[in-house]
């Protein structure tokens, strides 16, 4: 039986929740950064995922993958050049605890963001995040992200 995307978003908060008032907010993004470098090293090493030579189409593999596990419903990856992407992400399991974290001054998770930077951190590269804004009601949030 698969897991209900409210029941991932209920863990979610709670795990965020706890390390934000345990750590603070920097180490709990400090925290939720070696995750991403954990789960893109498991995730790569158990074949779910096949690394390709260009990064934005490891992105892409990335992004298949989450929807596959139901993360997210759609991840649309958009090139604006060589370096540059658009995400465009709906149906995304964890939006209300994200939105109610941020609220309230506490870091999300950010699952997806933390596995997409190990592996542009394992090719040698850096991206810098813009957050194109949200929609809560319409579960959707678009970010462009700069490749370094």
């Amino acid at each position: 039986m698969p897991i209900d995307p409210k029941f991932l978003d209920l863990i979610n908060y709670g795990i965020c929740y706890v390390l934000n008032e345990k750590y603070g907010k920097e180490e709990t993004e400090k925290v939720f950064k070696e995750v991403g470098k954990v789960l893109y090293t498991r995730i790569k090493g158990k074949g779910l995922i096949s690394p390709a030579k260009d990064p934005m189409d490891t992105l892409v593999e990335i992004a298949r993958f989450l929807e596959k596990m139901g993360y997210m419903e759609k991840i649309d990856i958009t090139r604006r050049g060589d370096k540059e992407l658009e995400l465009d992400m709906h149906g995304v399991s964890v939006l209300d605890s994200s939105v109610k974290l941020v609220e309230s001054g506490r870091s999300p998770s950010h699952y997806m963001t933390n596995i997409m930077f190990a592996a542009l951190q394992d090719c040698g590269i850096d991206a810098e995040l813009i957050d194109l804004g949200f929609d809560l009601k319409g579960n959707h949030v678009k970010e462009k992200w700069i490749l370094k």
